[in-house]
């Protein structure tokens, strides 16, 4: 029998001959984790699988995902659906999208009640996070102050070890094992021909305090005198500046359209800890689409990017002015952008993940005793 965690060699061709029927548990339907949840549903899709998505929190879908065919698949828990009943008791495989109480909790309690196998995705460091990793002080003050919420994280940890696990990036896969299932995206083609000399500044996606918007808006003040502007999707902030474009929360397709259309997509993350085994899906997007892209020096993002963009040092309004003006040269977008779509090609699209997705799958379901 394999032991969780390990890959086994199916040696089967990637046909649909078996029809996996799998729930995925999501921890909130209306927040961006689900868009890790859309990308393993993407894989599914592919292998022609019977897809259900459940959270047992929040009906609402997030806003990028809201009205479309993956969003018809997504149920609440509380709900007494009788398609989402169904699902959870016909399912072949459950596979809980992040090691939290909301998703893998509830997933490995429905399989230990229901007899399921059970996988477990993991793309950021949620646990490390809750558990103030490489933060000995804070981690001490946290224990004394949510004593029941770390004893929670820390069982979900015990129990992370006693399932097959999938992982998004190599700094996760060294801390948990299990093959890397990245970010996955469709090729919908690339995008703007880099002719402007006064390029556009994407940031989308959400933004929290590690993400470095702040600097990122500094950097553009003090050189927006070139002509380079920056589009965000947020909710334009009391000093909003004119060269700054805030177009608000975006569907997907929206996100699509905005990056396509960027010269530039600069993800200048912080050096915190929640940030280290981070890797954005606004990463692939802009490398899918060939843009011009410059990233913080945290890993998984320059392991991602694979020499194709530019690296800025944590922290550094500099670093971030200086890659700026650089890539305000079109040919040097160019050859940049070409570089990070064909290696996006190589590696993030669904097709190239499918295999391991499937092998991943089938440990589970094989290593699996009642």
């Amino acid at each position: 029998m394999a032991t969780p965690g390990e890959i086994v060699n199916t040696d089967l061709p990637l046909t649909n001959e078996v029809r996996f029927k799998v729930v995925f548990f999501t921890p909130n339907l209306s927040d961006n984790s689900l868009g890790r949840t859309y990308c393993l549903w993407e894989l599914a899709q592919e292998l022609g699988w019977e897809s259900t998505i459940v959270s047992p929190k929040s009906s609402e879908i997030w806003a990028p995902l809201n009205g479309t065919l993956f969003a018809q698949s997504c149920f609440a828990l509380e709900s007494e659906n009788t398609q989402e009943r169904s699902a959870l008791a016909e399912a072949d495989l459950f596979i809980a999208v992040k090691p939290l109480e909301n998703s893998f909790g509830v997933a490995y309690d429905f399989a230990k009640t229901l007899g399921k196998p059970i996988l477990l995705d993991i793309d950021d460091p949620d646990m490390e996070a809750q558990l103030s990793w490489r933060q000995p002080i804070r981690r001490f003050a946290r224990g004394l102050v949510h004593r029941h919420r770390i004893r929670t994280v820390r069982e979900l940890r015990k129990r992370a070890k006693l399932v097959p696990t999938v992982v998004s990036n190599p700094v996760l896969q060294k801390r948990y094992g299990g093959p890397i299932i990245p970010h996955v995206r469709p090729d919908i083609g690339s995008g703007a021909e880099h002719i402007s000399d006064k390029p556009e500044v994407a940031f989308v996606g959400s933004n929290r305090g590690h993400k470095g918007l702040e600097l990122l808006r500094e950097a553009v003040a003090n050189i927006h005198k070139t002509g380079i502007t920056l589009t965000v999707t947020d909710v334009a902030p009391m000093d909003a500046k004119p060269w700054e474009k805030w177009v608000g929360t975006t569907s997907l397709r929206e996100g699509l359209r905005i990056v396509a259309n960027a010269d530039i997509v600069v993800i200048p993350s912080l050096d915190v800890p929640f940030a280290h085994g981070q890797l954005p899906a606004k990463l692939i997007d802009a490398m899918m689409l060939g843009r011009a892209i410059a990233v913080s020096s945290i890993e998984p993002m320059p392991w991602a990017l694979n020499g194709t963009g530019r690296i800025l040092k944590p922290g550094s309004v500099e670093d971030i002015e200086k890659a700026l003006l650089e890539l305000a040269e079109p040919k040097v977008r160019t050859q940049l952008g070409n570089a990070a779509r064909r290696h996006a090609l190589e590696t993030f699209v669904v097709p190239a993940n499918t295999k391991p997705f499937r092998d991943a799958a089938y440990l589970a379901v094989s290593s699996f005793t009642r």
